[in-house]
């Protein structure tokens, strides 16, 4: 381990830095990529949780992505997100949204309606955050050392 004084401390700082953003950068990517898309409930798929029942593709494809902090930027669509992560910056505020004007039934889905039970994916992804930090961590430490 390298060890680091007053006199490299900006070193040391950018290398914290570069690694944060890594962290970051690769978490959000890493949730948002294991997100299934499955068949959809017209074309007789099942619902099952932490997936994103598609038959037309409206609410896969309404994924809207915005980053704020850094810079601004919204961008929409299916790989919207692929835009807003590789701008994010460790301190910036990222959402990422399905549903709006394109899939105005995506809230339904997601916590059930009538006999269908919820997919709940947002939550699923948000359970699972922990883990993709982790796993984004140990690759950051190897890749900046």
């Amino acid at each position: 381990m390298t060890k680091y004084s007053f006199a490299n401390l900006d070193a040391w700082v950018g290398k914290v830095e570069r690694r944060m953003d890594a962290v970051v950068k690769q978490s959000a990517n890493d949730m948002l990529k294991d997100i299934d898309i499955s068949v959809g409930i017209i074309r007789g798929g099942r619902v099952e949780r932490g997936t994103i029942p598609r038959d037309l593709g409206a609410l896969a494809n309404s994924l809207q992505s915005s980053l704020y902090g850094s810079t601004g930027l919204t961008t929409e669509g299916k790989n919207s997100y692929v835009l807003a992560i590789g701008q994010l910056q460790a301190g910036d505020r990222a959402t990422f949204t399905w549903g709006g004007v394109n899939a105005p039934y995506a809230r339904a889905i997601h916590y059930g309606f009538n006999s269908y039970p919820g997919t709940w994916w947002r939550d699923e992804a948000a359970a699972k955050w922990p883990q993709y930090v982790a796993a984004a961590t140990i690759r950051a430490k190897a890749l900046i050392p």
